[in-house]
C-alpha cells in the first residue's frame, strides 16, 4: 500500500487538534474515515504515530519524529502544484512587448514575425510608448519585455543587444547641410536642437549629442514623439538627431536626412526585468530575438534562452 497525501494531511489535521473529533469538522469528513485513514497511515510506516487515550490521541515518539517531515513534504508539494498551476496560466496568457513609437524597425518585425510561427500559442500584446518611457513600460511594470534603444538608465533590467543603427542629422530643406553626403556631429552643435522629453539623463544626454558638447546644447523644443520632432524641424524651428530607420519612414516630408559620420551609434535591444528573466515566455522571445538577430529564421519550440 502506498502513502497518499490525504493520509499525510489526516495525519496532521490529528496532531494540530489532537482529537479525531475536531480534525473530522476541519477536514470535513467522518470520524470513521478519519480513524480509517490514519491506521492505514500507520500500516504503511509500520509503526504506531498516536497514542491513545481517553481524552483523545497524541503523538508517539514516532510520531514526533515524523510530523515535521509530513509537513515539509506537504509544503513543497503544495508549492510544486502552484507552480505548475503558475506557469499553465503564463502559458496562456499574453506576453506584454513594449516599444517606443517610431521604433518599428524590420528586425523587430521579424522577431515579432518569427516568435509567432514558433510559437503560435503564445498571444503577443503590443504595447506602444512615448519617448518619456524609454524602457517602454518596463519600469512602469506593464510590460513583460520590450524593444528599446539604448542607452537609457537600465539598472535592474536584463538586456539582448539586437543591432546598432547609424545616426542621421535630420535637418530642414533647404538648410546649408541638408545636401551633403554627411556630417560631423561637430557641424550640428551650435545651432538650436530638438531634444527628448524624459526623465532618463541617459536618453536625453544621448540624443542632444551631450557627450560631444562643451556646453549645454541650445534647447528649443522638446518632444515626445518622432511625429512632433520631425514636424518642428520641417518649420526650421531646430534640428536634431534620429537612428537611420527614421529615413524611410518619413520620406517625402520637407526634412533632409543625412548620415553622421563620426557619433557612437544606439543600440537597438531586448530588454526585460531581472526578477522575469527565467519566466517561460520571457525566455521563449529572448531565444527567437536572438536567433532572429544572429541570422536565423526559426527557433525550436523546446528551446529556452540561456539563463
Amino acid at each position: 500500500m502506498a502513502l497518499s497525501v490525504h493520509q499525510l494531511r489526516c495525519f496532521i489535521a490529528v496532531a494540530d487538534f489532537g482529537t479525531v473529533t475536531r480534525a473530522s469538522q476541519h477536514l470535513y469528513i467522518s470520524q470513521p474515515a478519519l480513524s480509517a485513514q490514519i491506521r492505514a497511515l500507520e500500516a504503511v510506516v509500520g509503526v504506531a504515530l498516536f497514542d491513545r487515550h481517553a481524552k483523545g490521541m497524541a503523538l508517539s515518539a514516532a510520531g514526533e519524529g515524523f510530523l515535521p517531515h509530513a509537513r515539509a513534504s506537504l509544503t513543497e508539494l503544495d508549492a510544486a502544484v502552484a507552480a505548475a498551476r503558475a506557469l499553465d496560466r503564463e502559458d496562456q496568457s499574453p506576453v506584454r512587448v513594449g516599444i517606443i513609437v517610431g521604433t518599428q524597425t524590420e528586425l523587430i518585425s521579424r522577431v515579432l514575425r518569427t516568435f509567432r510561427n514558433d510559437f503560435p500559442d503564445s498571444h503577443v500584446e503590443l504595447m506602444e510608448y512615448a519617448f518619456d518611457q524609454p524602457s517602454a513600460g518596463l519600469m512602469l511594470h506593464e510590460t513583460d519585455v520590450s524593444f528599446i534603444i539604448l542607452p537609457i538608465l537600465s539598472q535592474g533590467l536584463g538586456l539582448l543587444p539586437l543591432g546598432r543603427p547609424g545616426i542621421v542629422a535630420v535637418l530642414p530643406v533647404g538648410h546649408d547641410l541638408s545636401t551633403r553626403e554627411s556630417v560631423r556631429i561637430g557641424e550640428l552643435l551650435d545651432e538650436p536642437w530638438v531634444a527628448t522629453d524624459t526623465l532618463d539623463s541617459a536618453c536625453r544626454e544621448y540624443w542632444s549629442a551631450s557627450a560631444y558638447r562643451s556646453k549645454p546644447a541650445v534647447v528649443h523644443h522638446s518632444v515626445r514623439s518622432l511625429d512632433k520632432f520631425v514636424q518642428l524641424v520641417a518649420a526650421n524651428e531646430a534640428i536634431g538627431i534620429a537612428p537611420a530607420w527614421v529615413a524611410s519612414s518619413y520620406r517625402g516630408h520637407p526634412v533632409c536626412f543625412v548620415p553622421v559620420s563620426d557619433i557612437e551609434p544606439p543600440t537597438i535591444a531586448l530588454a526585460w526585468r531581472d526578477s522575469d528573466g527565467n519566466r517561460p515566455l520571457v525566455r521563449r522571445l529572448r531565444a527567437v530575438a536572438e536567433q532572429v538577430s544572429l541570422g536565423g529564421d526559426a527557433v525550436r519550440r523546446d528551446h529556452d534562452a540561456p539563463r
